[in-house]
């Protein structure tokens, strides 16, 4: 690598510690500010609606909130990086800054993990509140149950992924670790598959609603913007693919795993809040978002009703709620689940 003259007569190294390269540094700071405003701005005018239309908040509003948090944690950590060696070559990095940096890159697999799996269970439980079909219910609830075992199997693995744990940023610490770059798949290819299941699974209720095409497009288009939170999935992966074939260079050539972890985080944010802005809008078509909850709830009753084959269900005596209003939908209440089901 060639040396850049500096205005001050001397060369230096682009990457080193005292001069980072600018360019992998401008593009983490870029991603930063890019993932801080845009997330923040999502659930802020996702509390915004909920405060226009008059309706109290919603597990999935607390959900979404949660990983929020998360994800200013994740941020903040990179932060740190930055200031440790982030886009400088590891040669060059004092040890003391390499103990931090790693450090901080092994709690950071748990913070991410963590807002990743908020993120989907935000989207899970406004699944579960806007569609009330006992298809859904099932596939929500088998979703939850993938999502939180992933979880633990993030967690545990890399609690485990060096033994002892301080190995993982002292190499001088006698113990064994994990390869870090099997841990990173097994990560993310999970993730990628659940952010997959989660796109299509609205698909099959709302296709077969009794509205026309062009309404069953839109609605369909609302929920693939999910879509975006997969390909920077995709993404992600491809850079953890080619970091692990750019050899042992990590704090350099990690920058854009980084950049598309922070943009990553940021856009599911946005994409789960995004069908939640409709008041925003000052879209006036409550007929077609009545309709679209009357039919959910009556899909709901014919599958039920096909499962009894006529049969007059007595077993359960409690209302039957769908409190839907967060999105304009009507609020419906059934006084009895035999009613429902005779009607």
């Amino acid at each position: 690598m060639s040396s850049p003259q500096q205005s001050s007569g001397t060369t230096w190294t682009p990457g080193d510690f005292e001069h980072p390269n600018p360019a992998l540094r401008r593009s983490i700071t870029t991603a930063l500010c890019f993932a801080f405003i845009l997330s923040t701005l999502a659930v802020v005018l996702r509390i915004v609606a909920r405060k226009m239309t008059g309706n109290r908040l919603f597990l999935d509003d607390y959900l979404i909130m949660i990983a929020l948090f998360f994800k200013y944690a994740c941020s903040g950590g990179v932060t740190v990086l930055l200031f440790n060696g982030l886009g400088s070559h590891i040669t060059m990095i004092p040890p003391k800054n390499l103990v931090v940096y790693f450090q901080i890159g092994y709690s950071n697999n748990f913070v991410y993990t963590g807002c990743v799996a908020f993120i989907k269970f935000s989207i899970l439980a406004l699944y579960k509140r806007l569609f009330s079909t006992r298809y859904m219910n099932i596939a929500v609830n088998a979703m939850f149950g993938f999502v939180s075992l992933w979880v633990v199997g993030v967690y545990v693995a890399g609690a485990l992924i060096c033994i002892p744990a301080n190995k993982f940023w002292d190499q001088s610490v006698e113990g064994a670790c994990l390869d870090p770059y099997k841990f990173a798949y097994g990560l993310q290819v999970p993730n990628i598959l659940g952010d997959l299941i989660i796109l299509v699974m609205p698909m099959h209720v709302v296709w077969s609603l009794p509205i026309s095409k062009s309404q069953k497009a839109l609605l369909c288009g609302v929920f693939l913007i999910g879509g975006l939170t997969l390909i920077f999935d995709i993404f992600r992966l491809q850079a953890m693919i080619r970091l692990s074939d750019l050899g042992p260079d990590i704090t350099y050539n990690q920058v854009p795993v980084v950049v598309w972890t922070c943009i990553e985080a940021a856009v599911g944010i946005t994409a789960a809040c995004l069908p939640n802005l409709r008041p925003l809008f000052k879209l006036r078509q409550r007929g077609f978002w009545s309709q679209l909850r009357s039919s959910s709830n009556h899909s709901g009753k014919n599958l039920i009703s096909s499962k009894t084959s006529g049969s007059t269900i007595t077993s359960q005596e409690k209302p039957y709620d769908s409190s839907v209003a967060g999105e304009s939908f009507e609020v419906a209440r059934y006084n009895e689940y035999t009613k429902c089901v005779k009607e």
